[in-house]
């Protein structure tokens, strides 16, 4: 095998093995990805989730307002 052919068979060969790691990588991007869209949806539902909850809690506090206001004004009307 002349000088030539094997520096061609060398290229080839680092080229295949180019390609198989270039495969390999690009799986792993693709596992990231779906990882990174998982963890996307999952902060969008768990966003809507606390704003459902703090929309409850802010009904919750209005709610406990008036009752201490009603208590309050039956409480002075009592005193008076």
């Amino acid at each position: 095998m002349t000088l030539l052919e094997k520096s061609v068979r060398n290229l080839a060969d680092a080229l295949e093995a180019l390609e198989t790691k270039l495969d390999a990588r690009l799986g792993d991007l693709d596992a990231s990805s779906d990882s990174i869209a998982s963890a996307k949806r999952q902060a969008q539902t768990a966003r809507k989730a606390t704003d459902h909850a703090s929309q409850g809690v802010a009904a919750a506090i209005t709610d406990i307002k008036s009752i201490l206001a009603e208590d309050d004004g039956a409480n002075r009307g009592a005193d008076e």
